[in-house]
């Protein structure tokens, strides 16, 4: 089995706005492999989430490759990009594009990739604090036992006063299943746009997903947004995304609070019913 990284080599590929402490970091992910390859592996946002890690990984079948997991540590998967099978202990979960698993009590998982397919997925490493720890004992034991798989699409609805009633957003990763980490999406046609805000409580990735053709503004900076690109807002900035015509502004948010009570900024986030009922008070 050949195998290629750019851990391994060295090369990183790092795209960076030079305009200053507030500019928006950006790195597009390699979403080719090199023909008799069958492992890809590079490393994303170097040193710009703290005491996380995010790589992106590309295996092309026929391949059965183990996903070592570090322990005091939460491994969070997103599959983006091709099909497979995600295998833990006796449970089978069918990978599609879109879909995300958080696991946190095995000490490794097994991803099959068939002959023919090509599968990406980013893995975020996340270093749990001795806080941490301890703030996992008060979490739902049912939130922490096996794998947390879920598909984007079956994943709950919500909104919020800085969205056009023509985006859908998704949480994909609901609090208190990871210490102080929540992700979703959001997606929608253009003309539009995520109005602008800003949250010094937390650090912030997006990822463009299939379809993403955007615009990011962060206070005097800007950047186009792609699918399969990965950037960091920074933190304390007040951004705003756009998207024009006939276009699809279409990403993941990944948040990560600096402390526990900065998520109280997730209350913004609205259940559908939950806006319709308060809306129309």
């Amino acid at each position: 089995m050949k195998k290629s990284s750019l851990i391994s080599t060295g090369m990183l590929v790092l795209i960076l706005s030079v305009n200053g402490a507030n500019s928006i970091h950006s790195q597009k992910l390699t979403m080719n492999i090199t023909r008799g390859d069958q492992f890809f592996i590079e490393s994303l946002m170097q040193n710009e989430i703290a005491e996380t890690e995010v790589s992106h990984t590309i295996l092309a079948g026929p391949l059965s490759h183990r996903e070592k997991l570090a322990r005091k540590h939460d491994h969070i998967l997103i599959f983006i990009k091709g099909v497979g099978t995600l295998r833990s202990g006796s449970d089978e979960y069918s990978i599609e594009p879109e879909c995300i698993a958080l696991s946190n009590a095995q000490k490794r998982v097994l991803i099959e990739v068939a002959a023919g397919d090509t599968l990406h997925y980013v893995h975020i490493k996340k270093k749990l604090s001795k806080l941490d720890q301890r703030e996992l004992k008060t979490f739902p034991t049912e939130n922490r036992e096996g794998i947390y798989f879920k598909r984007f699409v079956d994943c709950e609805a919500y909104t919020e006063k800085i969205k056009s009633p023509n985006t859908v957003s998704r949480t994909v990763l609901p609090k208190d299943h990871a210490p102080r980490v929540a992700m979703g999406t959001v997606d929608t046609k253009g003309p539009d746009a995520v109005g602008a805000h800003e949250h010094p409580m937390l650090d912030q990735l997006f990822l463009g997903l299939s379809g993403n053709d955007a615009m990011v503004f962060a206070d005097t900076d800007s950047i186009a947004f792609h699918e399969w690109e990965i950037l960091h807002i920074p933190i304390g900035a007040s951004h705003r995304v756009t998207v024009g015509e006939n276009k699809r502004m279409y990403y993941q948010w990944m948040d990560f609070f600096l402390t526990t009570a900065g998520q109280e900024w997730l209350k913004t986030h609205k259940k559908i019913e939950d806006y319709k009922n308060t809306d129309s008070k």
